[in-house]
């Protein structure tokens, strides 16, 4: 959805968004909900209505589209909150957060204008 709002300077219109994204307008409505709640979207209401982006494309990056829907990065389940039952005597755990904070970092570096253009490095 924000790639598709990111490729245009203007209003989407909700059911040609849905055609996009081969999703019914309903459904769309529920996904947006959270990224216009964190502010990366904006709805524009009226006959012409739709969706359109809040911040430029180059400055939402996937951290900012993870965190709108309160989700997390976590490349092993040992390195939830919950932890671990084997993270005492587990010699990979280090190994595995490591992986997910290199991960993070570069969530960090990818943003909307980038996938557009298709260059992460």
């Amino acid at each position: 959805m924000l790639v598709i709002l990111a490729q245009n300077d203007s209003v989407v219109n909700t059911e040609i968004l849905g055609e996009k994204m081969a999703v019914s307008p309903k459904y769309l409505r529920k996904l947006a909900g959270p990224i216009e709640k964190a502010g990366l979207i904006q709805s524009v209401q009226g006959k012409y209505g739709g969706y359109k982006l809040n911040r430029n494309p180059e400055k939402i990056s996937i951290v900012d589209i993870f965190n709108a829907y309160d989700e997390s990065l976590h490349i092993s389940g040992c390195t939830k909150s919950s932890g671990c039952i084997l993270s005492e005597e587990c010699i990979t755990s280090n190994l595995w957060a490591y992986f997910e904070n290199l991960v993070a970092k570069e969530f960090f570096t990818i943003t909307l204008d980038k996938i557009i253009a298709n260059k992460f490095s």
